[in-house]
């Protein structure tokens, strides 16, 4: 085991319905590369960053090292997980390797992304690192210019929510990493099911610091998404 490092989480566990694709979104390429591998190189080259964990399906590990991991020689230290049947359950079984690999877990920072986030840039990563240093727990985050609406159970809108206080989360999810156990810990003992890392801290009672996202830091989920991907590329965005 090693003493304190920074590690990043990266999970690409899911099934990726929404891309109605027979290939997996996370394996898609960009411009000649996969999503996953554009998404591992940010990372990469992050000097705050020791190693990389990364978290797919277990019978994904032979593709990952032939097609997404060994032609792109990384320089960090990259490990497979094997992920779990939700994306919570994916990320705790990377924090419990994460475990094993440090002596100093007191002074360790986990980051957790999405393998589907390529287009993260090296601001955001390394402002997530200095954040959790000094808050504990901190996520990227867009305000929400546009009018939001809560619809009723029909087809009609409910009301008109007040934006002002309105941001959508992104990752990388930025965590001292014996805050992010004991959230993910404190969830399983009470069956609690949250739809992003930060959820789990806060519902630990933790407060969680909110850093400036990126509208180009976009989530490839759909077609539409990959489209865009591609376009921005042209654009020298990457």
């Amino acid at each position: 085991m090693q003493k304190s490092k920074n590690f990043a989480i990266i999970v690409a566990a899911g099934k990726g319905l929404r891309m109605e694709s027979k290939t997996k979104k996370q394996y898609l390429e960009l411009d000649g590369i996969p999503v996953l591998t554009r998404t591992i190189m940010k990372f990469d080259d992050c000097d705050m960053l020791h190693e990389i964990i990364l978290v797919i399906p277990g019978k994904d590990f032979n593709y990952c090292e032939k097609h997404i991991i060994d032609p792109f020689l990384f320089s960090k230290k990259i490990h497979l997980v094997e992920g779990g049947k939700v994306r919570q359950d994916s990320v705790l079984n990377g924090l419990k390797f994460v475990r094993e690999r440090t002596e100093d877990i007191k002074k360790t920072i986990v980051l957790i992304h999405d393998g589907v986030r390529p287009f993260v840039d090296q601001g955001i990563i390394e402002n997530s690192i200095l954040n959790a240093l000094e808050y504990k727990a901190c996520i990227p985050c867009i305000k929400i210019t546009e009018t939001v609406k809560e619809k009723s159970p029909g087809t009609s809108i409910l009301k008109t929510l007040d934006r002002r206080f309105l941001y959508t989360a992104q990752t990388p999810q930025a965590f001292e990493f014996n805050l992010i156990f004991r959230a993910f810990d404190h969830a399983v003992k009470t069956s609690f099911l949250g739809t992003d890392d930060a959820s789990l801290v806060e519902h630990l009672g933790h407060k969680v610091a909110i850093i400036k996202g990126s509208k180009l830091n976009m989530k490839i989920t759909t077609p539409e998404d990959l489209v865009l991907g591609k376009y921005l590329l042209t654009l020298k965005i990457s």
